[in-house]
């Protein structure tokens, strides 16, 4: 169980360590419960104290580790009941995947750390995506973070993360903490910034593409069950939507489950994937999601256009 822990004058609630899959999935539904009867702000706050914050963190960096098809379904389940509520989630993971292939060793230990204090992180990307690195300025002196940067930040987080490249091609990590109310010059200190592996856009990606399926699944969940339950759920009219709606679930299921066993063998670096093949897999999943017409703004034939372009280059 939790506990309560000092921070200044501050009391903060230490989270649960989360590490048998049961136990996930029981305090996903037991945050699906209260969504009903919750405002955003207490489900937020009820999230934070559960332990499901720190879920995809490494072992050796004091998390749960569980596997992306665990968390995946956590989310699904959030998300039957609180679509919102899950969409934070997706930022915060995501988020979570870059700083786990950022900086150092101690570095990652103390981002890590905010999660036993309860506390989120949000994700701060180009327009072109989550894998797009904002480019960021500067001199001999210090770097600075273009104004709009932190315009994308949708997610109530106390930490603010931003995929970022300087003017020699370098992939860096921007983390700041989340001060809406405070005006800021842009300016960042060493501390702010880490250097980014290779291939962590592409791996960060693909865990979004992962979660947002996961979101998605847990919405079409909720429709199945509602017309399910409906009056008129024997009507001839409703049964055609009612199979369609299955084979959505169905669908997403299949390819949420191949494309979480693929992240997790690149997460430990398995030598029968690659970052660039997991990203692939996670564009079929895009796919997908845009003929069931579950995303906005994204072109099918672009997205067939890209994976195509990309498998002829392997």
């Amino acid at each position: 169980m939790g506990s309560v822990t000092p921070l200044g004058e501050r009391i903060r609630f230490v989270p649960p360590r989360l590490g048998a899959d049961g136990d996930v999935l029981t305090v996903a539904r037991t945050i699906a419960e209260k969504c009903a009867v919750e405002s955003p702000g207490q489900i937020h706050a009820r999230i934070a104290r559960s332990g499901l914050l720190a879920l995809s963190v490494p072992n050796e960096l004091g998390g749960a580790d569980i596997t992306n098809d665990v968390l995946s379904q956590a989310l699904s389940i959030i998300s039957a009941a609180d679509a919102a509520a899950a969409h934070d989630l997706v930022e915060h993971f995501t988020a979570l995947e870059f700083i786990r292939n950022a900086g150092s060793e101690e570095q990652r230990k103390a981002l890590f750390a905010r999660l036993d204090l309860g506390e989120t992180f949000a994700l701060a990307s180009s327009d072109a995506g989550v894998d797009q690195a904002v480019l960021v300025t500067g001199d001999d002196y210090a770097l600075r973070l273009p104004d709009d940067a932190m315009r994308s930040v949708t997610a109530d987080a106390d930490w603010i993360v931003v995929p970022a490249v300087n003017a020699a091609g370098q992939t860096l990590l921007v983390v700041l903490r989340n001060r809406p109310n405070t005006s800021w010059d842009g300016l960042l200190r060493a501390d702010q910034v880490a250097f980014l592996a290779q291939g962590a856009g592409n791996l960060a990606a693909s865990v979004s593409t992962l979660l947002k399926a996961a979101v998605a699944l847990g919405e079409k969940q909720r429709e199945l069950s509602a017309l399910l339950i409906d009056r008129l759920a024997d009507e001839g009219e409703t049964r055609p939507v009612i199979g369609e709606v299955f084979l959505a679930i169905e669908l997403l299921k299949a390819q949420i489950s191949r494309l979480a066993a693929n992240i997790d063998a690149a997460q430990v670096g398995a030598e029968n994937v690659t970052f660039r093949s997991v990203r692939n897999n996670a564009i079929t999943l895009e796919i997908l999601m845009a003929r069931l017409g579950l995303i906005d703004g994204v072109s099918e034939s672009g997205l067939i256009a890209s994976l195509g372009d990309d498998l002829r280059r392997q």
